[in-house]
């Protein structure tokens, strides 16, 4: 019986790293979608919390610590970092058992891999008392982000603060490096291309798998009906 010639071995080789990457694209797509597809499952979760918040304090949740504050009668608060400012209120009013709260979901806020302190910075233990924030005797101050399946915070903005503009923070992503919000920019990008209306009470999205923000354009995924497809 002869061996195999180098170039019948080289062929079969070459079949074989063949196979293999096309193998790689596929369940890279499979992995891609699966992603995908629980940012939207924990936008839509996060939704239906701020609806639950919506019909015990009326309007959406506010998109920085300091509107909080005066919401719930504690007008110093404040963000001692100016870091993932948006989605940490969020949390933090959603934690607040004023009013029939809490209005975060359980498991979502109690999964370590999804609740994080990228950045590092809590809440005055004055704002959690009762008359005011009301947060869970026995839970941390930290302020906390909701992470995407890439490890970056989501962002979210309400419509008040969209429409007053004026704001600015930084997004400390899951690697260590941050990207800024502007108010400038996220007014341009977030009007609609027909309407020119921004999306109903607030802004809730992730940077998609690029980890790049492009204010719900792009592969971010989003609250609202992206406006790729819209014809300006």
């Amino acid at each position: 019986m002869r061996g195999f010639t180098l170039v019948e071995i080289m062929v079969v080789v070459a079949i074989i790293i063949l196979l293999a990457s096309v193998l790689l694209v596929s369940f890279s797509g499979v992995f891609s979608k699966s992603e995908n597809a629980q940012a939207t499952a924990t936008i839509e979760t996060l939704k239906s919390n701020i609806a639950n918040f919506q019909s015990a304090w009326g309007p959406a949740p506010p998109g920085n610590l300091q509107d909080l504050g005066t919401l719930v009668g504690y007008p110093a608060l404040t963000d001692p970092n100016k870091d993932n400012v948006g989605i940490e209120a969020l949390v933090l009013a959603l934690r607040s058992k004023r009013e029939r709260g809490p209005y975060l979901d359980g498991p979502l806020f109690q999964d370590d891999e999804r609740r994080t302190n990228l950045d590092i910075d809590s809440v005055l233990e004055s704002a959690c008392a009762p008359r005011y924030l009301d947060i869970e005797d026995g839970t941390s101050r930290e302020l906390f982000e909701i992470v995407d399946p890439w490890g970056n915070p989501f962002v979210y903005i309400d419509a008040n603060s969209l429409n007053l503009g004026g704001f600015q923070y930084n997004v400390t992503k899951g690697d260590g490096s941050t990207v800024v919000i502007t108010a400038t920019e996220a007014q341009d990008a977030l009007r609609h291309p027909v309407t020119g209306a921004y999306p109903t009470e607030y802004a809730l999205w992730s940077f998609g798998e690029d980890g790049i923000n492009d204010y719900g354009r792009g592969d971010d995924v989003t609250s609202w009906p992206k406006y790729d497809d819209v014809e300006e």
